[in-house]
């Protein structure tokens, strides 16, 4: 019964992320001549599309051997090309849940845990470090962006906020690195005292979150945790080299967006597309599937405020910008799961 609920209410937060993305959508083209947004897409240059297509390829590689370089600190006997495929399954996942990238990593360590019969509390572990590597990825290339939009502003972003907001990112980068690599109790401690206020609050109503939330259990919990993650991020070349691939993955996808806004003859600065493709993630805050609508909408307005494209021509770009980061990586998502399903099944007959 209460699997039957679950699975119950799974579906319906399905539906409401699916029915939210349609109003955003509906939200935006009603806001635009559909007909030059079209008119922009069939007339888009396909040598930018393919080249958006393959750097948006090349991140999920990158950051599939970010993964694959930390899980290889628990245990190196892995498959490699299982946990790729692992990790774009689990990719697949968090793009077609409402608010799946908030969840993110324990979505990829259950395909990862499942697929490999691994403990899902080391998986986890490890992908949490990978996610953190690639979560700092994604400031970094931001604070590059940033970088380069003081060097050459634009209309805009004056100087003032640009630093402003540089500023933020490297302050973000510089504390959520020194707590995690010297100060990990604090972590510990906080997660404990969440968990003691969760228990003494809902779980006066829930017995079942009372029970699970005993602080020994937190505890023990938390240790195992730690212990894992601190294998997982043990050895320094490995950590090197796994947050390059992070930041190469998001510069890659970076790019994706200058090529997607090149193919409707749209010129990007390099800064700009460096800052706002890690920025655009916010909107994967919104209950749609990976920021569906949300993005789109939010795209649409900056570039058109800082290009000066019209909005058409900026719908048009962003359109082609998603097919290539959103849509396929969801296909090849899809694939993934598919493949694996069909192994473990081939194995079981």
């Amino acid at each position: 019964m209460a699997t039957a609920r679950a699975e119950r209410a799974g579906y319906e937060r399905l539906a409401l992320g699916a029915g939210v993305a349609l109003v955003l959508f509906a939200l935006l083209f009603l806001s635009l001549d559909v007909s030059a947004t079209v008119g922009a897409l069939t007339g888009a240059d396909l040598r930018f599309v393919a080249l958006a297509v393959l750097l948006s390829l090349l991140a999920q590689f990158c950051w599939s051997l970010t993964t694959v370089a930390i899980v290889d600190g628990i245990d190196g006997s892995l498959p490699r090309h299982r946990v790729q495929l692992g990790y774009l399954s689990g990719t697949f996942g968090k793009q077609v849940l409402p608010l799946g990238n908030v969840g993110g990593s324990a979505i990829l360590a259950y395909v990862l845990a499942e697929d490999l019969d691994r403990q899902f509390r080391e998986v986890f572990a490890a992908v949490t470090a990978s996610e953190l590597l690639v979560f700092a990825g994604s400031l970094g290339v931001a604070t590059l962006g940033l970088v380069a939009l003081l060097v050459s502003p634009l209309p805009g972003l004056d100087g003032p906020l640009v630093l402003a907001m540089l500023a933020a990112v490297v302050f973000a980068l510089v504390v959520g690195g020194a707590v995690l690599a010297y100060r990990r109790h604090v972590v510990a401690t906080l997660v404990e005292r969440t968990a003691a206020l969760v228990r003494a609050t809902v779980g006066r109503v829930s017995m079942r979150v009372h029970r699970s939330l005993a602080p020994r259990r937190v505890t023990n919990g938390v240790e195992s945790f730690l212990a894992a993650f601190g294998a997982a991020t043990g050895d320094t070349r490995r950590l090197v080299l796994a947050s390059t691939l992070a930041v190469m993955g998001w510069i890659a996808f970076s790019y994706a967006l200058l090529f997607g806004f090149g193919a409707v003859g749209v010129a990007l600065p390099v800064g700009l597309a460096l800052f706002l493709t890690p920025a655009s993630g916010l909107a994967t805050l919104l209950p749609t599937p990976g920021g569906l609508g949300g993005t789109e909408i939010g795209l649409t307005a900056v570039l058109t405020v800082l290009t000066g494209a019209p909005p058409e021509v900026a719908a048009a770009g962003v359109i082609v910008y998603r097919l290539a980061t959103y849509w396929l990586v969801v296909s090849v998502g899809a694939l993934a799961s598919l493949y694996l399903s069909a192994t473990v099944w081939h194995a079981l007959d």
